[in-house]
């Protein structure tokens, strides 16, 4: 590496914020601020209700994987050593989901406001820092300010995002990892970055791929992480495979995938006549701000100009690639982000769920280089209005050709300005409306409501074990696994909902709510009218109803059911 490229790669470093210590202070201040996010009303959703019944059960040396969710084993290492403090468990699990997302949040910032730190700092503008002027200094670190507030917005509040890891999701954890993995591999640490991304791999299969062929560079290039490698391959594969086979689940990798492709809502893009663009022109694609997905784009576009121009020059593509370095990071991002949602839409097209929580991570690394290129974009614009201005003066004969500091300070500053005019109010066609503080707390706390209330109609009926002596449950799909909690069942005990109307005797309990306010109440009430004169018929006697808001109990425990 030539002395030119060492300084340009040194200039990607920010010396505040290197080493392990500065992801220990950031891990605790995500995990007091997420703590603080429980004097909210809070509870965990269908998914995360799943990882909680499962750890509860592998610590009492039980494990019934039949039902909920899919099998994931990062978030049930989690909710396993939480049962420890039995009632606490779902709230210390909140804590850690949404910490990793508060990390995710402000790992993408960093990344952001390095990329384009280096990028300013390899221009005239970037010398301002070093200047007397306090305007100028503070102008020189205005594109990577802006890039930073951009990606926090835009990370923060993407559509769905806040409110699933507010629900306890465990993307967020899965991501946070990933994007310190990345930076660790930038800075040469590979076997750190190896061993970081075990912990997607727990998350989502989509990740071992990519882990896989990093190991065998890693392997290739370092003899000595072989043992590394191999060791947590080994381990990855039993923590996803072991469980299932003791759980009772379908078996093995193959019983993961039929699981997956039959475990998705009727609003997927699995039900649509073209999975694949359905899934990536109107799942994914919006949840991004289109002025930041075309600007990376242009990004990408342009990196590849530079570095096959350079290659030209130099007659080597290494020299190529070093020559832009922090370029190229923010073109890499923006592709693989762009890859992933691909790939996210051909597990679609092949009957998968294709939640948009699952493009996570392609979020974040799009929003990563769309930001940058606005940091980017307020250094090229002064460049270039610099360089016009030189040559309108030389042409005059004027002594001075060049811009002076003073000039160059308000010429940045005004291209900084336009540049935030420009992502504040560029407007999108096909982007989701970003998601308001108001309507999240909204959401949140009416599924905290939906918790309460599950728990309150159980006491007021005699406590679980009363209630289960009743016969068969059901409840809202939605709710199956949080009742079962509730109750310290088996998820499998709890029915779901009939995929057709039926007019035969129905289930001894029934607890009826809708998912969300002004959502429609399942089971519905034709339905539960029909259940009802099946019960009188047959046995003389019908539901004892307790309707509270917003949930409302129809039991009748004169006759056990096991329908």
């Amino acid at each position: 590496m030539t002395a030119v490229s060492r300084s340009r790669t040194r200039s990607l470093n920010l010396s505040p914020s290197r080493g392990g210590r500065f992801y220990v202070w950031l891990t605790l201040l995500a995990l007091a601020v997420s703590a603080l996010s429980l004097l909210f009303p809070s509870t965990p959703s269908y998914d995360p209700y799943s990882w909680l019944i499962w750890g509860r059960e592998i610590f009492h040396g039980q494990l019934h994987i039949a039902g909920g969710s899919s099998w994931k084993p990062l978030p049930v290492i989690f909710t396993t050593v939480f049962a420890l403090f039995g009632s606490a468990q779902p709230n210390l699990w909140l804590v850690v989901a949404r910490a990793g997302a508060v990390v995710t949040a402000l790992m993408s910032v960093k990344l952001t406001v390095r990329i384009t730190w280096s990028l300013v700092s390899q221009s005239r503008v970037g010398a301002l820092r070093r200047g007397e002027s306090w305007l100028g200094r503070t102008v020189a670190v205005a594109p990577a300010v802006l890039a930073g507030a951009a990606v926090l917005i835009c990370t923060t509040f993407t559509k769905g995002y806040p409110g699933n890891m507010m629900l306890g999701y465990s993307e967020g954890v899965m991501t946070a990892a990933f994007l310190i993995a990345v930076e660790r591999a930038w800075d040469g640490h590979h076997r750190q970055a190896f061993a970081l991304c075990i912990i997607p791999c727990l998350d989502r299969p989509e990740v071992w791929p990519i882990w896989g062929l990093y190991g065998l560079w890693l392997m290739w290039r370092d003899r000595g992480a072989r043992r590394l490698v191999i060791g947590l391959g080994i381990l990855m594969l039993a923590l996803w495979v072991v469980p299932q086979k003791l759980g009772g689940g379908s078996g093995g990798i193959f019983g993961l995938v039929s699981h997956a492709q039959g475990n998705h809502s009727l609003n997927s893009a699995v039900n649509t006549s073209f999975p694949f663009w359905n899934e990536l022109a109107y799942k994914l694609w919006p949840l991004v701000l289109e002025r930041l997905e075309f600007a990376s784009l242009l990004l990408i576009g342009y990196t590849a100009y530079l570095v096959v121009r350079a290659r030209s020059r130099l007659g080597s593509w290494r020299g190529a690639v070093e020559r832009y370095p922090a370029a190229v990071a923010a073109a890499l991002a923006g592709i693989f982000g762009f890859l992933w949602w691909l790939g996210i839409a051909v597990e679609t097209e092949a009957g998968f769920a294709g939640n948009p929580r699952y493009a996570v991570i392609g979020v974040m690394l799009v929003c990563v280089s769309g930001c940058a290129a606005y940091g980017w974009a307020c250094v090229g614009l002064t460049t270039l209005v610099a360089r016009a201005w030189g040559r309108i003066r030389r042409r005059s004969h004027a002594r001075q050709g060049t811009l002076s500091n003073r000039s160059l300070t308000w010429l940045a500053a005004a291209a900084t300005l336009l540049l935030l005019v420009v992502f504040a109010l560029v407007p999108d066609r096909f982007t989701n409306r970003m998601p308001t503080i108001s309507s999240i707390r909204y959401a949140l706390r009416y599924q905290a409501r939906l918790r309460e209330e599950f728990a309150a109609l159980i006491r007021r009926e005699g406590g679980a074990q009363k209630l289960m002596g009743c016969g068969s449950m059901m409840t809202n799909n939605f709710q199956v696994t949080m009742l079962a909690w509730d109750l310290d069942v088996p998820i499998y005990f709890i029915q779901a909902l009939p995929r057709k109307f039926s007019t035969a005797k129905g289930p001894n309990v029934v607890f009826q709510d809708a998912t969300s306010t002004g959502a429609k109440t399942y089971p519905p009430d034709l339905q539960m009218q029909a259940w009802e004169r099946a019960w009188k018929l047959k046995n003389g006697s019908k539901y004892n109803i307790v309707k509270t808001d917003p949930v409302t109990l129809y039991m009748d425990c004169s006759t056990y059911s096991k329908t």
